[in-house]
């Protein structure tokens, strides 16, 4: 057989470390339109697009490196949502980043079913981040000499910590033994912050710390029990990030009119899709939260690997007669109102709409997003049940963009 031809790997072989770079000032129009250009000429396609938005590249100093353009995804808008929150409360318009035809469709009838039913009460129950280092002790005698030790001196443990930042604070620690391998839960409050940059910073002085003033024989900053960007069962039990829980009433006629069912009917097939989903050995309990946070995280600037544990939910539902009641519990939201990426233009701008871009906006932000994903499983709940999931992902969405006359 003869050799068969493979388009572009020539130039691809022989682009290693020749991007173009601009040593003066990485971020500049001309340096990111560079390495587009360059590209472009590599792939053999056009790359245009990438370089035209309207955000300056040199605002992204800190959130991204060798930059040549930007991700203009579509963002839609839902409500208005009608939240019932200690810190969200009144009506939202929320807006939401994707390219899955007729989430934004779906996510805004449930809006309005949970808006006509009175709102969504919701509370943040739990705010906490942490960071687990390890460390390895001589035998399990030392090692739990260690735990006593280290649980002994918190207080110290504080001061190193205020040290490092004045928005973070440690709060408290949870010991765990595997043989002369003790695992230490730092857990922190960060304010508005996601806060991860923060306390990592903070765990490292707590362990040289540590190292300083007791023989321990070497630690890792990150064990692995922190379950940063993993979904796991112990954020699921003890929080991670924000912890929120929220409820709706859903009324008889709404559930009839709006979303075409009975309370019966999404009650008894939450209950066996629950079943189906402890069979199939998934973590938590819900229809697409994923969805929901994923949009969300994308228009709002939060940090797109959290969508991995935000994700983990709990729905419950319960037939009130000819009502029906629906709780959601996020044990594991990871977001923030400041820091990252949420200063970007049209990440601060999404977060404007809804008054939750800065200091003392976090926990509202928690509650709106809570809200958010309760109008989406309600949603799809009602659409599994009533036949319609097909036909409106038929209608919504199927990528068919109009051609013009000229065309």
């Amino acid at each position: 057989m003869g050799k068969v031809a493979r388009t572009g790997q020539k130039n691809h072989e022989s682009a290693r470390m020749k991007l173009p770079k601009d040593r003066d000032n990485d971020y500049s129009a001309e340096a990111m339109k560079n390495r587009a250009s360059y590209l472009s000429e590599l792939s053999n396609f056009p790359v245009s697009h990438l370089t035209s938005g309207s955000v300056n590249p040199e605002l992204t100093r800190g959130n991204i490196e060798s930059i040549i353009g930007f991700a203009q995804v579509p963002v839609g808008v839902i409500g208005p949502l009608r939240i019932n929150g200690e810190h969200a409360n009144g009506d939202f318009y929320v807006p939401l980043s994707t390219t899955e035809g007729a989430l934004i469709a779906s996510y805004n009838r449930g809006a309005r079913a949970v808006s006509l039913s009175g709102g969504v009460n919701v509370v943040v129950t739990g705010d906490s981040m942490q960071r687990a280092p390890y460390f390895v002790l001589e035998n399990v005698f030392k090692a739990r000499e260690f735990v006593e030790w280290i649980q002994a001196n918190l207080s110290a443990l504080q001061e190193v910590t205020a040290t490092t930042t004045r928005h973070g604070k440690l709060d408290n620690l949870r010991c765990f033994l595997q043989g002369r391998t003790a695992f230490v839960r730092l857990n922190f409050s960060t304010g508005d912050a996601m806060g991860m940059n923060m306390i990592t910073k903070a765990s490292y002085e707590i362990c040289r710390y540590i190292e300083a003033n007791y023989p321990i024989d070497h630690y890792v900053i990150e064990s692995n029990m922190a379950v940063d960007k993993k979904p796991a069962h112990i954020n699921s039990i003890l929080g991670r990030g924000k912890t929120v829980t929220a409820e709706v009433f859903f009324k008889k006629a709404v559930v009839n009119r709006v979303l075409r069912t009975t309370a019966k009917a999404i009650d008894d097939a939450y209950r066996r899709q629950v079943a189906g989903g402890q069979m199939a050995g998934i973590v938590g309990s819900n229809g697409h939260i994923a969805n929901g946070i994923a949009a969300l995280f994308l228009a709002c600037g939060q940090d797109l690997a959290n969508v991995t544990e935000s994700c983990m939910g709990y729905i419950y539902t319960e037939a009130l007669g000819d009502d029906l009641y629906v709780s959601l519990q996020l044990p594991s939201l990871i977001i923030g109102t400041v820091g990252g990426g949420v200063s970007l233009p049209t990440q601060r701008e999404c977060l404007e709409i809804i008054g939750c871009y800065g200091k003392g906006k976090a926990k509202k932000f928690a509650e709106v997003a809570a809200a958010t994903l309760m109008a989406g499983e309600i949603s799809l709940a009602a659409s599994l049940v009533a036949g319609d999931f097909v036909t409106a992902h038929e209608k919504y969405g199927r990528n068919r963009p109009r051609k013009k006359a000229s065309e």
